[in-house]
C-alpha cells in the first residue's frame, strides 16, 4: 500500500487559507507517487471544517496512527535541496533518489507552508473541485452570482476582524513585512472610492468578512446596499466568490491570499504592509530565505529591474502586475484600470457567438493579417 499523508499545519489546525497548502501538497505527492491520499484531518480543527468537507470528526485518529509507523517525511530542506520550485518536480526528484518507485509499499508525510503558492500552482483545479463540492458551496454561489449584474465589474472586498492573533500595529513603521495585522476601515473606504470614481455605475462590490463588525456594515451599506447575508456554511463559498471576482481588495490574511491564488487575477494589496527595498515591493522579501542570492524573490527582483515597463508596453495594453500596492491618498494604478477596462469589454455578450452574439465577417481575417504584418520577414531573423 502506498500512502501520502497531508499533515495539518498544527494539531488544532489553522484557517482555511493556510490549510489549503498542505492539502495541495498532499494531492500533488499522491499523483506523482501513485499513492493514496490521507488527510488533512479536519476533526480537530477549531473552525470545524469537518462540516464543510463531510469528514468524520475522528479522522485525526487515523492520521496519527499512520504517522506512528515508519515513514518518509518530505521536509522544507528536502524541497530546497532539489533546486526545484514546483512541488511535483521536487518530490519526484526526491522520491527517485530514495528509489520509492521500487517499493511495493511506503508512507510519505508532507505538509507545512514552505514553498508557497509557486510550489502548488498545478493543484489549483484540485482545490477548486474540493471547494465546489463542499457543503452549501454551490447553493451560496448561485444565490450571489444570480443577483450580480453580469455586465459590471465585480469587486470582492475582504475585511478581517480581530481575534486569532490579528491586531493593529502599534505604529505605521512596524507594519512592513508583518502578517496578521488589521487594516483600518479608512483604507478600504479609500480604495473602494477610487474604483467607484474610475468606473462609476459599471462596477459592483461584494464584501466578505469572518465577523460582521461596524466597519463591515458601513462599507457594505455605502457601496452595496443590496448585499444580503448568506445561510449555511460560507467559508468555502466566500473564498470561491472572491476568486471569481474581477479584482480583489485584500486583507493581510492567508484567506485573501488563497482567493488570489485560486483566481490568478489582479488584486489590490495594503501598501504599508509590503516590504520596500530599492524601490521594489515584495510580499515575502523580508524573510531570511528570500534574501539569498538564488531565492525566488531575488530572481524576481532581477527580472523586474531589467525589464520593468509600463502597462502600455504592447498594443493590447496588457498589465504588468498581478498585485497592486495602494495606500490612502494613492490613485487607482493606471495599469489596473487598463486591465479592468479589458475585463469589462470581455463581458459583452452581444459579441459572444455562444450567446447569440455577432462577429463581423472580416474580423478573423483582419486579425490574421495583423499578425502576419507584425511577424518578421523570412531572412530578417
Amino acid at each position: 500500500m502506498k500512502i501520502v499523508v497531508a499533515k495539518r499545519t498544527s494539531r488544532r489546525g489553522q484557517g482555511l487559507g493556510n490549510e489549503l497548502l498542505p492539502w495541495a501538497k498532499g494531492w500533488i505527492a499522491s499523483q506523482e507517487l501513485h499513492a493514496h491520499l490521507v488527510g488533512p484531518s479536519w476533526g480537530l480543527n477549531k473552525r470545524r471544517y469537518a462540516r464543510n468537507f463531510g469528514t468524520n470528526k475522528l479522522d485525526w485518529i487515523l492520521e496519527d496512527a499512520i504517522l506512528r509507523l515508519p515513514h518518509f517525511c518530505f521536509r522544507d530542506e528536502d524541497y530546497r535541496a532539489t533546486g526545484e520550485s514546483d512541488f511535483g518536480a521536487a518530490i519526484r526528484h526526491w522520491a527517485q533518489e530514495r528509489r520509492l518507485d521500487r517499493r511495493r509499499s511506503f508512507l510519505v508525510e508532507v505538509g507545512g507552508m514552505w514553498g508557497g503558492y509557486t510550489a502548488i500552482r498545478y493543484a489549483r483545479p484540485f482545490l477548486w473541485s474540493q471547494l465546489l463540492s463542499s457543503r452549501d458551496a454551490l447553493r451560496n454561489l448561485y444565490r450571489v452570482l444570480s443577483k450580480l449584474d453580469r455586465n459590471k465589474l465585480a469587486v470582492a472586498v475582504h475585511l478581517r476582524s480581530g481575534g486569532d492573533g490579528f491586531m493593529s500595529p502599534v505604529d505605521a513603521s512596524s507594519q512592513r513585512g508583518r502578517f496578521n495585522i488589521l487594516i483600518a476601515s479608512d483604507w478600504y473606504l479609500w480604495v473602494c472610492e477610487q474604483i467607484a470614481k474610475e468606473f462609476g455605475d459599471r462596477v459592483q462590490f461584494w464584501f466578505f468578512t469572518d465577523r460582521q463588525e461596524s466597519s463591515f456594515e458601513k462599507l457594505s451599506r455605502r457601496f452595496n446596499p443590496r448585499q444580503f447575508a448568506q445561510t449555511g456554511l460560507t467559508e468555502c463559498s466566500d473564498l470561491l466568490l472572491m476568486a471569481m471576482a474581477d479584482v480583489r481588495v485584500c486583507s493581510v490574511s492567508s484567506y485573501s491570499m488563497a482567493a488570489c491564488f485560486l483566481a490568478d487575477g489582479p488584486y489590490v494589496w495594503y501598501e504599508p504592509q509590503l516590504t520596500l527595498r530599492d524601490g521594489l515591493y515584495t510580499l515575502w522579501g523580508g524573510e531570511e530565505t528570500q534574501q539569498l542570492s538564488l531565492s525566488p524573490t531575488m530572481h524576481s527582483r532581477a527580472f523586474v529591474e531589467d525589464r520593468c515597463g509600463s502597462c502600455h508596453q504592447d498594443q493590447n495594453g496588457s498589465a504588468e502586475y498581478k498585485g497592486y500596492p495602494m495606500d490612502i491618498g494613492d490613485a487607482l494604478p493606471e495599469c489596473l484600470a487598463v486591465e479592468l477596462e479589458r475585463h469589462l469589454r470581455a463581458k459583452e455578450s452581444r459579441t459572444n457567438l455562444l450567446e447569440y452574439g455577432c462577429v463581423r465577417q472580416n474580423a478573423s481575417r483582419t486579425n490574421a493579417e495583423t499578425v502576419l504584418n507584425l511577424a518578421p520577414m523570412e531572412g530578417a531573423r
